[in-house]
């Protein structure tokens, strides 16, 4: 599911993750236009001087962050990610079907390089119509998208998605897709693991909370040691966690829902994943060194459980009910599309509308990003998904003619 692919109603769709990964696209372009308030990249920057109950304090202090926290819903994309790719190998081989890699590998890189370098070339129109002439009266935040580098190396390295760490300039929230992208060159790796942690005996609900806590404390490794992939694979281990699992955690949510107290455990645990997604937020002026690394780790477990609580608890379906539920398919349709094309569309707007104007920026920019996210949905991702499978289709019926000749 993630940030590239929604499951299909033959393939156990799940509407409230659908739901789930539309409401993670919005929280990342509100969080992009928030940064364009200079006291709220301020208070983004560090939180020393901030005055309580100020825009600052409220944005980044408060638990309304979690209304704001753009990265940290990153990483629920990747949870996701992780519970809906792993999940189709491990049903194709539980019903007896062969798993076609050849097809999975040329859809997937098609999937993910097309709308990438439509969006980069985007960028690069908006940046030369909006140049990135920043003043510091803008904030931080706005300082540092000045002057991107344009130059061809610099194009090719953002539009290839992988082989680089580092923050892109052109389409920052590029970062992401370098490890959507290995991920997806791994699945093999991240099916067999998921497969092993279904061999342990034990209660699976016993069993997925040992794994959780093993790839949990994994990430807090790469925290401290600011070793990447060892911050951002493992997201995507704990949704194939939960595909591996999915079945059996589906029962015991059923079970547990009708007992006394488990509609309010459901609450408690999605209370639960949002603080866990901002602690590092709300504990920033009480931590400092590794300390503080390890409470940014804990927005990896607020990820895995406010998944899990939305996948498996059957309350999040009536919740997904009394919302308008044909805004929430839309978001979740659009919600790759809107991650790829935002962020420039509202930089521009924030240097258009000038320093103290963001909400006028705002005001335009976030229509803007939607509509250009329909476009860009119904234009480039839809016939990229529909080219990458006829083409991954194609590719493996020769590849299977080949060795029937050998």
């Amino acid at each position: 599911m993630g940030m590239t692919e929604a499951a299909t109603p033959g393939r156990g769709r799940l509407g409230r993750l659908d739901a789930l990964r539309g409401v993670a696209a919005v929280v990342v372009l509100v969080h992009h236009v928030s940064m364009t308030v200079p006291q709220i990249a301020a208070a983004y920057e560090s939180s020393a001087g901030v005055t309580v109950y100020s825009v600052g304090w409220w944005a980044t202090l408060s638990p309304l962050k979690v209304l704001l926290a753009g990265p940290e819903f990153v990483l629920v994309f990747f949870v996701l990610s992780g519970l809906v790719l792993v999940r189709s190998p491990l049903v194709a081989r539980r019903n007896g079907a062969r798993y076609d890699w050849v097809a999975y590998y040329v859809r997937r890189v098609i999937r993910l390089a097309v709308p990438v370098l439509v969006s980069v070339g985007l960028a690069v129109i908006w940046i030369v119509l909006v140049p990135r002439m920043v003043g510091a009266e803008g904030g931080p935040w706005l300082a540092r998208q000045d002057t991107p580098d344009l130059g061809l190396d610099n194009l090719l390295r953002e539009a290839s998605i992988i082989g680089e760490t580092r923050r892109p300039d052109i389409n920052p929230p590029l970062w992401s897709l370098v490890w959507e992208m290995w991920f997806s060159l791994l699945l093999p790796v991240f099916v067999a693991l998921a497969a092993f942690t279904r061999s342990l005996v034990g209660a699976p609900v016993r069993r997925v909370l040992l794994w959780a806590a093993f790839w949990c404390a994994l990430a807090s490794l790469g925290y401290v040691t600011t070793t990447q992939p060892l911050m951002y694979l493992p997201p995507f281990a704990l949704g194939a966690l939960l595909a591996a699992n999915f079945d059996e955690l589906q029962r015991c949510s059923d079970r547990l829902v009708e007992r006394a107290g488990g509609r309010l455990l459901g609450w408690a645990l999605a209370t639960l994943g949002s603080l866990l997604l901002v602690a590092y937020w709300m504990l920033r002026p009480l931590t400092s060194g590794a300390w503080s690394d390890v409470t940014l780790s804990l927005r990896v477990a607020g990820a895995f459980v406010i998944v899990a609580t939305v996948a498996f608890w059957p309350a999040a379906q009536r919740v997904r009910d009394q919302w308008p539920r044909q805004l929430l398919t839309w978001l979740g349709s659009i919600s790759f599309s809107l991650y790829l094309v935002h962020f420039p569309i509202v930089v521009a707007f924030a240097l258009l509308a000038g320093p103290g104007r963001w909400w006028l920026g705002a005001l335009a920019s976030v229509p803007l990003s939607l509509l250009m996210a329909q476009a860009m949905t119904r234009w480039v991702e839809r016939p990229a998904q529909v080219y990458g499978t006829r083409a991954g289709a194609s590719v493996s019926q020769r590849m299977s003619r080949l060795e029937q000749r050998k």
